[in-house]
């Protein structure tokens, strides 16, 4: 049944949550308010004009297709830029007296319960920078190349003049040639975005109403941006009631989660090779039972023994499968990281499911491994984004509940019969206090065969360094409640 689309009003709304800036380089500057009145004026005459909105993004996406439809390479040098706020900079902004929002929101990232909660690393071990002062906001400068960045990231900075102190700055940028899309460890990121009703068209509007993308289930937008129907939790197609909000001025905005989360790619390869040598397998096919897809971006769903370079970046087909068909984890282990992260049918309650989804906006950062590097050298890895309404039952669920619950997904059994414990997400899964983790099946019984292995992995080799819970408001909002 094709549901009626909901209006998003796109130009109130910062764009990087629901289209995404373009980029290939990325500026992160989190800062301190020093002076809030001043701070004010600064963003009314001189920012919020700046601010990109979700419109002229989405109009950027029409003209970037249509290149490639006439096969023309050259971009045009779009600068994009979206702010927001932690609780500490709304209380500077509102005074003590402002709404509570969110719960998970007003303890903030670096809250002992968070990191308790999370199984993340204790704030003492974070970048020295996010330990150094109090961080009210972030502002975010995106663009086709470093240096165009830096230059706009600057003349930006100019405008909020002494009314901020910079507690950390740092860019990020796609990898180069071949590896763009990849993240440090060559897997092909960010296939599994979730469509958004009013914004992602149906691909086959007659055949598949409810999907974007094949495979791709169109969410409603009330789970990514306030003011809007949510999803219904027990049909993943109809119209949930909207998100709660604290105030009016919260429609048309979102949380985002912020992690820079740390790879330690030489020691994930050596991991693998190792690992693989002993259960006998190759060291490719292990790599993709931890992911449950090939570097390449096949799914192990579609591709279970050996990759297909040719189905991996196919947008048409990399995303259209479920976990149901294979119930005896045959093709992708119970805990490999895509179907944790993301279980899809494999609960039995895909409308549930839905409510756990997260936009995802993040970039790659630091150096490529340097020939001859065996120990991570180099700080390298991801700079973590995700916009949702609630951190808690969003982000924080699937952190909790999926990827660091050695017990998801239960209730399944192997071949032949016998309970399962599927393990950690080998690749974002923590344990508490950073102790060693395990997974079940690396070694594949496909398409038959009940071999029983188990992969242990003493150490994570995805470290978080810092975190932030960012509050990101309409562009209505920071002209007016805000300022």
């Amino acid at each position: 049944m094709q549901q009626t689309t909901p209006r998003l009003d796109l130009s109130d709304i910062q764009g990087d949550m629901l289209v995404g800036m373009q980029k290939n380089a990325e500026l992160f500057t989190f800062f301190k308010i020093t002076d809030a009145l001043q701070l004010k004026a600064q963003l009314k005459e001189h920012v919020i004009a700046r601010m990109t909105n979700a419109r002229t993004l989405q109009e950027r996406e029409g003209r970037v297709d249509e290149r490639r439809r006439r096969q023309r390479a050259k971009t045009e040098a779009w600068m994009g830029s979206n702010l927001g706020f932690t609780k500490d900079g709304l209380t500077q902004l509102l005074g003590p007296d402002r709404p509570h929002l969110d719960p998970a929101f007003e303890r903030g990232a670096d809250h002992p319960e968070t990191i308790a909660a999370l199984n993340d690393p204790p704030v003492s071990r974070w970048l020295r920078n996010f330990q150094s002062d109090r961080i009210d906001g972030v502002l975010l400068i995106a663009g086709p190349d470093p240096s165009f960045v830096t230059y706009h990231g600057n003349a930006m900075r100019e405008y909020f003049g002494a009314t901020v102190k910079v507690v950390h700055s740092e860019m990020g940028t796609v990898r180069p040639g071949a590896q763009r899309g990849h993240e440090h460890f060559g897997f092909l990121d960010g296939i599994s975005q979730p469509g958004i009703r009013g914004v992602t068209r149906p691909s086959k509007p007659i055949y598949r109403p409810n999907q974007g993308l094949p495979g791709q289930d169109l969410v409603w937008p009330g789970e990514f941006v306030f003011g809007y129907p949510g999803q219904d939790p027990h049909d993943p197609v109809k119209p949930g009631p909207a998100p709660p909000m604290a105030a009016p001025g919260m429609r048309n905005g979102s949380f985002m989660v912020f992690r820079r989360l740390e790879q330690k790619v030489p020691e994930f390869r050596r991991f693998v090779a190792g690992r693989a040598a002993r259960l006998g397998m190759d060291r490719e096919l292990l790599g993709a039972r931890m992911v449950g897809r090939w570097k390449s971006g096949a799914p192990l769903e579609l591709a279970p023994l050996r990759d297909n370079a040719a189905l991996g970046p196919d947008e048409n087909r990399n995303n259209d499968f479920e976990f149901g068909d294979d119930p005896f984890q045959r093709k992708c282990p119970y805990a490999a990281h895509i179907r944790k992260a993301y279980p899809r049918d494999d609960t039995g309650n895909e409308a549930e499911v839905q409510r756990h989804r997260i936009i995802r906006a993040g970039i790659t950062f630091g150096p490529e491994v340097e020939p001859g590097e065996t120990t991570t050298r180099h700080s390298r890895g991801l700079m973590f984004v995700s916009y949702q309404t609630s951190i808690e039952r969003q982000f924080e669920f699937i952190q909790r509940k999926y990827s660091n619950n050695l017990d998801f997904v239960g209730g399944k059994t192997r071949p032949g019969g016998g309970a399962v414990t599927p393990g950690f997400d080998p690749i974002i899964g923590q344990a508490p206090g950073g102790g060693a983790r395990e997974m079940d099946e690396p070694y594949p019984n496909y398409p038959a065969g009940n071999r029983r292995t188990t992969l242990d992995m003493p150490n994570q080799f995805v470290v978080l360094t810092a975190a932030g819970y960012f509050f990101v408001p309409s562009i209505t909002a920071l002209r007016t409640v805000l300022t």
